[in-house]
């Protein structure tokens, strides 16, 4: 009799743990799931818009709380939809936020009457300028005015005008995995880098 009550009480507490296994992991997934939603979101890039600072292949991590705190800053890398590419995430740097006025010239790019340091060259070829870029442009209340850090070879502001703040999914804030053109390439090198 003994040995049958032991053995109902070991099933019972095996049971238990598989039960509280479970849920401790229906918890897990939920918490993460949450945290997907609201808080953390990977984004892989795929264009070369945004060279040095990201390379096809590299993926990130998007902070989406981040927003609901302050607006976005001026040189916050951010992911946001574009609604003219059929709602497309984008990934690309803040120049202006609302009331700043943004003027290109000569290859260079002014925000508020002074040179913007991190964009020593908007293009090296004149004739790539978009059609009255020398213009300045006054960034409207509730959008940011956007480019590339490869500018040569990105679509932004300058050619689309300003992006809508509630279009912005949140500041990207780190490269958590980098591939190569191939799957086996990967960039090891790049894991791990906070971006700026």
């Amino acid at each position: 009799m003994d040995a049958i009550g032991e053995h109902a009480r070991g099933l019972a507490a095996i049971r238990r743990r598989v039960l509280e296994s479970i849920l401790g992991l229906a918890v897990a997934a939920g918490l993460l799931f949450l945290a997907q939603e609201f808080v953390i979101q990977a984004f892989t890039v795929s264009s070369a818009s945004m060279l040095p600072t990201l390379l096809p292949g590299d993926s990130v991590l998007v902070n989406r709380l981040v927003y609901h705190l302050h607006p976005p800053r001026r040189g916050d890398t951010i992911v946001f939809h574009f609604p003219q590419a059929g709602g497309r995430e984008f990934v690309k740097r803040v120049i202006g936020v609302p009331g700043d006025v943004v003027r290109e010239g000569g290859g260079r790019l002014y925000v508020n009457g002074a040179l913007l340091a991190q964009a020593q060259t908007i293009h090296s070829n004149e004739q790539l300028e978009p059609e009255g870029s020398q213009l300045p442009r006054l960034v409207p209340a509730g959008r940011l005015y956007v480019l590339g850090d490869n500018s040569e070879a990105s679509l932004d502001s300058r050619f689309w005008g300003t992006v809508d703040e509630r279009d912005v999914i949140g500041k990207a804030f780190l490269i958590c995995w980098s591939r190569g053109k191939h799957w086996w390439e990967v960039r090891w090198n790049r894991i791990g880098r906070w971006l700026p």
